[in-house]
């Protein structure tokens, strides 16, 4: 009886235990689930207080632009007009086209953002956003379009186009500070982030005007985050078609950052932040104009190559791109198995042609050498190539990493770039000339515009003639293109060699012209 009354003891002792091991084991869950969720609180309210306090300092450098188009009394005649409106203050509904009225409802409209890349506000956005509208110095009413730019402060002005390049989709607007009444210590321009590395999963706030809801100069906010990066839109078109290489932009061979942030139409030259509220990207709605999956937006990301861009235009300045001078084609991985000796990248690009004395050429590459790597950066295929060479300007010295499977021999070359031969010339805007008049004549690389090119398409060592003062009488004998290989019997291939020729010349100059071996005589 006694063992069966200790049995019972030790087993309502162990029962107890059993329950208060429970009964804590239970506390013990509902303040660890208690805490988790202050803790989960806590870090969203953070989030939520770093998001609400990062729009804020950004949303004042981000600016809403409208573009209008301009109505002349010759132009408002042959418009179809049977109310007898004046079109240049309402359009054929009879709304307002004063940008400073309440009823305005502009067609075209973006963003833009303010930056000061060397000290002064500049407004920065996508060229297609402002394409047609007045260029700084240029006479009133030249323009098709007029440029309405509100700040955040609700203030508004008519902008100009300091510069705009067509290969990047980047122009910079001017701001008129006397027009807005206001100093340019009173503008907040945007940090630029001097990194060069985007990682998908990267949190990402984007400011912009979205539908133009934003042209009372507030900013819509979403945020999201970076789903990959150098990514490229729909294929102009071939790339042995001339009109597709008018075109094609540096973004065709794969720069942009696709994020999850919604990006309708209006909200193209906006900003994409980070958390710590650097500028790191400028957002373009290519979803919205290619017909692209409606989630999906895409900006153009601020690394080294833009922002080289972006002080060229800065200070007015066309944008340069650097060439080799090959026609590049994708080595497949099949063709890659094939090579003699065994590489871990699965593609690279080949060489086709390589025009005679060109960069390539000279610097050593051959037809059929396989480009494995540009400065150490692993190149996979055609659009890498190009991209890698377009975003270093001319006369940078690259790296090639080369396989040459006729020797069997992997080589390493270093080459000089020229300059990419601009397309589409109409569309490149640079109010500030990069290599200044010399009595009257402005020169450029020898590939500096397609037009200069003639087929069977040589490098030629010299300079070509961009534009001629036709007022100086020594000037007519020269035409434009005209490529200049002597300057009083010293050798020019550049620019700044040709500018340096002639710096100190205070008499005749003799120059040496390619066309029929002749020689010009310019006169001061």
């Amino acid at each position: 009886m006694q063992t069966s009354n200790r049995t019972d003891v030790v087993q309502k002792v162990a029962f107890l235990h059993i329950v208060v091991w429970f009964l804590l084991l239970m506390l013990t869950n509902i303040t660890s689930t208690s805490a988790q969720e202050i803790s989960a609180r806590s870090v969203a309210m953070a989030m939520e207080k770093n998001l609400v306090s990062t729009i804020k300092k950004g949303e004042v450098s981000v600016v809403s632009i409208a573009r209008l188009r301009v109505v002349s009394r010759k132009q408002q005649k042959n418009i179809a007009n049977p109310f007898g409106l004046d079109l240049r203050k309402q359009d054929i509904r009879g709304r307002s086209t004063n940008p400073e009225s309440p009823d305005f409802i502009p067609n075209d409209f973006g963003t833009g953002v303010i930056i000061a890349p060397l000290g002064t506000p500049l407004i920065l956005t996508n060229y297609h956003v402002v394409k047609g509208g007045p260029i700084a110095g240029e006479k009133i009413g030249v323009s098709k379009y007029s440029l309405y730019v509100r700040l955040a402060n609700h203030r508004g002005f008519y902008a100009s186009i300091l510069a705009a390049d067509p290969r990047s989709d980047l122009a910079v607007l001017k701001i008129d500070f006397k027009q807005l009444d206001i100093k340019p210590r009173d503008i907040k321009p945007l940090t630029i982030t001097q990194s060069n590395k985007f990682r998908k999963g990267t949190f990402v706030i984007a400011l912009g005007n979205p539908y133009a809801i934003g042209q009372d100069g507030s900013a819509s906010a979403s945020w999201g985050m970076i789903s990959n990066i150098a990514r490229r839109p729909a294929p102009a078109g071939s790339p042995n078609d001339a009109e597709t290489r008018k075109k094609e932009t540096i973004h065709h061979y794969g720069t942009l950052l696709q994020v999850d942030t919604r990006l309708n139409l209006g909200t193209s030259g906006g900003a994409l932040l980070n958390l710590k509220g650097e500028l790191i990207g400028i957002t373009t709605s290519l979803a919205a104009l290619e017909g692209y999956e409606k989630s999906a937006g895409y900006a153009i990301p601020l690394n080294a190559a833009t922002r080289r861009a972006i002080d060229s235009l800065a200070k007015g300045h066309e944008v340069e791109y650097g060439f080799l001078g090959i026609t590049p084609w994708d080595f497949l991985p099949s063709e890659m198995r094939n090579l003699s000796l065994r590489y871990k990248q699965a593609s690279a690009a080949v060489v086709g042609d390589v025009f005679p004395k060109s960069p390539a050429e000279k610097g050593g590459l051959r037809r059929g050498d396989v480009v494995l790597s540009v400065n150490d950066q692993v190149v996979l295929g055609r659009s890498k190539l190009m991209l890698k060479i377009g975003e270093l300007g001319p006369e940078a010295k690259v790296k090639l990493k080369v396989w040459r499977e006729q020797k069997r021999r992997e080589l390493t070359l270093s080459i000089e770039l020229g300059k990419w031969p601009v397309q589409n010339e109409e569309d490149v805007i640079a109010t500030v000339a990069r290599y200044p008049a010399w009595r009257g004549i402005t020169v450029d690389y020898s590939t500096g515009r397609q037009k200069y090119l003639k087929y069977p398409f040589r490098f030629k060592q010299a300079v070509a003639v961009k534009s001629i003062e036709k007022k100086r009488a020594s000037t007519t004998l020269l035409q434009e293109g005209d490529l200049i290989t002597h300057v009083n019997k010293m050798p020019v291939r550049t620019p700044a060699q040709f500018l340096k020729a002639v710096q100190h010349a205070t008499g005749v100059v003799r120059l040496q012209v390619d066309r029929e071996q002749r020689f010009v005589i310019i006169t001061p």
